[in-house]
């Protein structure tokens, strides 16, 4: 996939060249942008599940104190009227490798016309589900945590494709309409099935390394002990459609469905496709002109392995929801989440039980500095019941509360 990733580089800058006449938006003050996360933080409760642990947070007893969170620095050249793109590189100290892509992929957005407007882009990319993630390198601005559903988006759901939108409007009513097909996103499932939903700010790059935590008796001899999020296993294309309607009013709706297609039963080194869907719904609510609320919910499931009497080697539901509000005080904003997630094993459980419950309550200030520097402060609590976690030797039933600060910079 670094291969790819690289390509895609090379294209771009391939694709500049060959239209620098045209403007000068490639190389400049205008095209790059960069965040770096400064971060403090104090947390009880057990190791981080990025510490080999399963805790639900990035942060654990063992990590108090002041650390560089992660930083990213994003390109974004615009080549012509219709073509740009963006390339992030990502600094995360707590992954491996520390120093990744993050995203890479060509940009076209077509004239507007009287059916509508046509956009698109190919590469390595999100699918568009987060509604928390629109600050620079596909960062949260409102939080220094991201909720369950898209701490899952940022870790398993990256892919290599092409998406292609359609914008049209019916009267005062605006809709739009994508679909895209990808590969490279074999593998998603294996960490939310092992090690059940996370709250955090990682985000996967192309050739991120997540270890897993202790795997049952049963699993062990199947499944290798880490997983890779970005990988191509079994030569099919998976897709994703996804609708938003922007009314009359101060309201957006959206629906987003996706289904990667995997063949359960390719392997290679005991990395498996998995075969994983969901629906996603979201809606965003302007109250008045400082209040916001985002809302989101998504059902889905995940199988893996070949299927015997018991049904396949994991055949499991999840689902997962938050509501969260934000309210402006000037140039300064205080947020609340709330999350619900579970997930439902549906086979062996007997021998691999992956069931979970949990929910979580965060609330975040965020204080403006200036252009490039904000304060962030945020305090969350996390309880989660997973009888799993006998694995590691801790008791099913876990609870933490995580308190944080960063001074982020931004350019």
């Amino acid at each position: 996939m670094r291969q790819a990733v690289a390509g895609v580089g090379v294209v771009l800058l391939a694709f500049g060249a060959g239209t620098a006449h045209a403007q000068s938006n490639i190389f400049g003050p205008e095209t790059l942008h960069g965040i770096a996360d400064l971060r403090l933080s104090a947390a009880n409760g057990e190791t981080s599940w990025l510490d080999g642990g399963t805790g639900k947070t990035s942060a654990s007893g063992d990590d108090d104190g002041l650390s560089l969170a992660g930083a990213a620095l994003e390109w974004k050249p615009r080549f012509n009227f219709a073509f740009s793109g963006v390339v992030t590189a990502e600094l995360q100290p707590r992954l491996d490798p520390q120093v990744d892509i993050g995203e890479a992929y060509l940009k076209f957005r077509g004239p507007p016309a009287s059916w509508g407007r046509v956009s698109g882009r190919a590469g390595l990319f999100y699918p568009p589900v987060s509604m928390e993630h629109d600050g620079i390198a596909w960062t949260n601005p409102d939080m220094l945590t991201a909720s369950a559903i898209n701490s899952w988006i940022g870790e398993e759901v990256k892919v290599g494709g092409a998406e292609a939108t359609l914008d049209h409007r019916f009267g005062d009513h605006e809709v739009s309409a994508t679909v895209g097909v990808f590969g490279w996103n074999d593998t998603a499932g294996t960490l939310l099935t092992f090690r059940g939903w996370a709250l955090h700010e990682v985000k996967t790059g192309a050739g991120t390394e997540f270890e897993l935590p202790p795997l049952s008796a049963y699993m062990a001899p199947k499944q290798a002990p880490d997983t890779y999020p970005v990988l191509e296993l079994d030569n099919r294309a998976g897709f994703y459609g996804r609708l938003e309607w922007r009314p009359p009013a101060p309201v957006v709706l959206n629906a987003t469905y996706y289904d990667n297609a995997g063949d359960r039963i390719a392997v290679q080194d005991k990395q498996w496709a998995w075969e994983t869907r969901f629906l996603n719904v979201g809606a965003k609510i302007q109250v008045d002109e400082r209040t916001r609320i985002l809302a989101q919910a998504l059902s889905g499931e995940t199988l893996m392995g070949y299927r015997a009497a018991g049904g396949h080697w994991v055949d499991m539901g999840f689902h997962a929801a938050y509501l969260m509000a934000s309210r402006s005080y000037g140039d300064n904003q205080l947020s609340a989440r709330a999350d619900w997630f579970e997930t439902n094993d549906r086979t062996y459980k007997v021998a691999d039980n992956n069931d979970e419950t949990g929910w979580a309550l965060a609330a975040a200030w965020r204080q403006h500095l200036n252009d490039h520097a904000s304060l962030v402060f945020e305090a969350l609590h996390v309880q989660s019941d997973r009888p799993a976690r006998v694995l590691a030797g801790v008791a099913p039933k876990q609870d933490q509360t995580v308190l944080q600060s960063a001074l982020r910079l931004s350019f």
